[in-house]
């Protein structure tokens, strides 16, 4: 008996060293990915999960954290196939993994695998409808497929979510613009400029909603804005002529 509890108190202890192991690379590798050191992070992120052995499923959703942190920082080398192959590995452990399937979607939009994006997308608003990340992405997919209505939802219910993400207002304008709803646009690319104010191409944008809407003075107001912020805009310059051309007495 006593051979037996001291065999468990062993291969508890090992377990215990092997845990704290696992950890502590995983923080290591946390650490330098922040800092923007993405290949020392990854062979952290490899030492851990080399640590879990062969049977990584059965060591659940911490495993699977370990395969999406690899895909991070394989993301940000650029080995996009190797990401690719790690977010799939860390869903297939945990298939409710919201963040994995919206960095996945990402990588896949990039691809312009739209359709398969969607699907990762839509996975992980189903696992955590409370994550704006997904939405913006699957707003991007539909509107590539030039679904710009189920696009125009999934920016709104982003951008509820997270009112803060300029990308999603400018994309809701550009759709609005393009049904002719000027105005929307307008109001959509003026919670961009609050939050990039030194956006050249956001005055241009938000100039041509202005001339959509008959608004020539604010159009060339903000024609004349996005070419202060960059002087050789030569589209700029050419719109600004023609909204003054516009607003002369006829």
């Amino acid at each position: 008996m006593k051979n037996k509890h001291t065999s468990a108190g062993a291969i508890a202890t090992a377990q215990k060293l092997e845990s704290q192991a696992i950890s502590s690379f995983i923080d290591e590798g946390n650490a330098l990915y922040d800092l923007g050191k993405y290949t020392e992070a990854l062979d952290s992120f490899l030492k851990a999960k080399d640590l879990f052995g062969s049977n990584a499923s059965s060591k659940g959703k911490r495993a699977a954290i370990c395969h999406y942190n690899i895909a991070r920082a394989y993301d940000a080398l650029d080995k996009i196939e190797d990401a690719i192959a790690h977010y799939n590995t860390a869903i297939e452990i945990t298939p409710r993994f919201p963040e994995a399937h919206s960095n996945l979607g990402t990588l896949l939009n990039q691809q312009e695998k739209f359709t398969e994006a969607c699907e990762h997308f839509k996975k992980a608003i189903a696992a955590n409808p409370l994550f704006p990340s997904p939405f913006f992405g699957l707003g991007v997919a539909l509107q590539n497929q030039g679904d710009n209505t189920n696009a125009a939802f999934a920016y709104q219910r982003g951008l509820t979510l997270n009112p803060d993400f300029y990308p999603g207002w400018v994309n809701l304008g550009i759709i609005c613009h393009g049904i002719g709803s000027f105005d929307v646009a307008v109001n959509c690319y003026t919670e961009a400029i609050a939050l990039s104010p030194d956006n050249h191409e956001l005055y241009f944008n938000i100039g041509l909603a202005y001339m959509g809407a008959e608004l020539l003075k604010e159009a060339i107001a903000s024609f004349s804005k996005a070419i202060e912020l960059r002087p050789d805009y030569d589209i700029a310059r050419d719109a600004l002529q023609e909204a003054i051309y516009f607003s002369l007495p006829s």
